[in-house]
């Protein structure tokens, strides 16, 4: 199973693979958001996307194994990457607000370069906020006994933006790049990738699978939502990881508008959960997908061990690409891997939820 650290590494191994790339648009640096149409020609056509949260890479490897396995008569649109800046790393981001490349190993040597080189909005309890150029910089420094909850940084920069307002005004309508922070996460680490943030022009911290019910929108999500308007999917993936786990699996599943509609998602959910379960991966309890929380507290409910039904009215947020392709569009489902589970696992467990979910699929349309 390939980790691609550039994202010319993706493109190229792609190419090679025969796949024609159809482009959708445009990041801010200049790459090219690309989509691979595979499967045959039937419809209601398959889309399956991955890499909006860029830490979360064996979702991309396991998109791209899918581009070049997937059997089915049904059109194919994989999109294996929705974020190719932060695919590149942190030290690619913090360049395009430098104007040169940077040199650091050590969260120590980036909070020097954050401090020297750009506005520092935030420093303070290790967590650092700057400005250079045109893009806002965070450097979350990790715990080593993993004590610091998933989205740590994410939840702080929130956190900021909602007790001092005024110490983000500076990046309202930016984008801003945060050190993940993941020793020990193979495909990520602490600086491989970059996490891609925005903050909106209300001040709110959004990361980049957000945005898709609004008519603002960054590029990456326009440029989906715009490939769902032409092909129409009749079924989406978006492959996700969890860094809450060890090597758990959950199903974020959607309610569906019709009630045939909801019979097919329910059927394919407990199809899903059961091939997870004979592959003798092991399921995510509800502590695993609440933080700790009751699951009641959250937007979450439960329907069998291993799969989870999320609102997003109670969420908040805006939609996700799956709520969005749930409402508009027809079945829709996340994977959730535990991140800290050996890399080859987690890609086979998001193409094992694709395969056995499009068999239900396949039976719903034959």
């Amino acid at each position: 199973m390939k980790i691609f650290w550039t994202y010319d590494e993706l493109l190229t191994h792609l190419r090679r693979g025969g796949h024609e790339l159809l482009p959708l648009g445009g990041t801010p640096d200049g790459s090219p958001l690309v989509a691979v149409r595979t499967g045959g020609d039937k419809l209601p056509a398959v889309l399956i996307t991955a890499g909006s949260h860029s830490t979360e890479h064996a979702g991309v490897s396991a998109a791209v194994e899918l581009a070049g396995s997937l059997d089915t008569p049904h059109q194919v649109y994989v999109v294996p990457t929705r974020d190719p800046i932060g695919l590149n790393g942190f030290a690619y981001a913090l360049e395009l607000g430098l104007g040169h490349a940077p040199d650091f190993s050590t969260f120590d040597a980036l909070a020097s370069i954050l401090r020297e080189s750009g506005t520092v909005l935030h420093d303070a309890d290790d967590f650092i906020v700057a400005l250079i150029g045109d893009y806002g910089y965070a450097c979350p420094v990790p715990r080593p006994d993993r004590s610091q909850p998933q989205n740590y940084g994410y939840k702080r920069l929130q956190r900021l933006a909602g007790e001092q307002p005024d110490k983000l005004e500076p990046l309202r309508g930016r984008r801003l790049f945060m050190a993940p922070g993941q020793p020990g996460i193979e495909g990520s680490g602490d600086f491989g990738r970059a996490y891609t943030l925005i903050i909106g022009l209300d001040g709110e911290v959004l990361h980049l699978n957000r945005f898709h019910d609004t008519t603002w929108a960054p590029a990456e999500p326009r440029a989906v939502r715009d490939l769902m308007a032409q092909i129409e999917p009749g079924i989406s993936f978006d492959i996700h990881e969890s860094q809450l786990m060890e090597d758990r699996f959950w199903l974020s599943a959607r309610r569906q508008a019709d009630p045939e509609g909801q019979v097919w998602e329910e059927r394919a959910a407990q199809a899903v959960i059961r091939a997870v379960v004979a592959s003798g991966a092991r399921l995510a309890n509800d502590a695993d997908v609440s933080g700790g929380a009751p699951l009641e507290q959250t937007w979450f409910t439960r329907s069998e061990p291993g799969v989870y039904w999320l609102d997003a009215t109670v969420r908040g947020e805006g939609l996700n690409l799956m709520d969005y392709a749930s409402r508009h569009y027809g079945m829709a489902f996340g994977t959730e891997m535990g991140m800290y589970g050996r890399f080859a696992d987690r890609v086979r467990l998001g193409m094992l939820t694709v395969t056995t979910a499009l068999e239900v699929f396949a039976e719903r349309h034959a």
